[in-house]
């Protein structure tokens, strides 16, 4: 009897579980959002334009490229997968987001949910190291807005020690944990906000 309840539970969690990535996953295409560090890039799916940075819109789901690029910067292309299946764009629904772009030629590139993409470009002109440092800082602040906050409400933390070790302002740690602060307010809690505001602080 125990064996058979036991099997029915397993059953009903398999059944839901599959109901729901149908549901995330079903249909052909998917609404995502990409920004930039630079706005007005053009955006090419399969050498196809689909708008301009930022975009926000619906795309198919077996594209394969995406093409981020602006005169005067680098082109960054991003391999999405090799067929992009509904699991993929599940996945990145569900939570394992970082790292679901899996390759990126020139700039910097990252996901997190839901579906949503950032993508930063080089400039001509701007040093690899410069390059770098912006793409950490930035990449640090809009994925851990939420915990930079908390570290700021306490007065201190790990996550903006860290911020402050990759903007290099350990020496200066208080005035510049006062300058990511005045950053955190006036970007209301919006990521992309706020991590050109953090970056404008280097």
């Amino acid at each position: 009897m125990k064996r058979t309840i036991l099997a029915f539970t397993i059953l009903l969690a398999l059944s839901a579980f599959v109901l729901g990535c149908a549901t995330i996953t079903k249909g052909t295409s998917q609404q995502i959002s990409i920004t930039s560090n630079i706005d007005g890039a053009t955006l090419y799916l399969d050498g196809s334009v689909i708008g301009t940075t930022p975009y926000y819109g619906e795309v198919p789901k077996n594209k394969k490229e995406l093409k981020v690029e602006k005169d005067g910067y680098r082109t960054a292309t991003i391999v999405l997968s090799k067929s992009l299946e509904g699991m993929f764009w599940g996945n990145i629904i569900l939570g394992g987001t970082i790292g679901s772009i899996t390759d990126f030629a020139t700039g910097g590139a990252y996901a997190y949910a839901p579906a949503t993409y950032q993508v930063d470009l080089k400039s001509d002109a701007q040093s690899a190291l410069d390059f770098e440092q912006e793409y950490a800082v930035r990449k640090f602040s809009m994925i851990y807005i939420d915990e930079i906050s908390r570290d700021l409400a306490a007065g201190e933390g790990e996550y903006i020690s860290a911020l402050l070790d990759l903007m290099e302002k350990q020496d200066s740690a208080p005035q510049a944990a006062d300058e990511v602060r005045g950053a955190l307010k006036s970007c209301k809690g919006r990521q992309l906000e706020f991590g050109n505001a953090v970056v404008a602080l280097l």
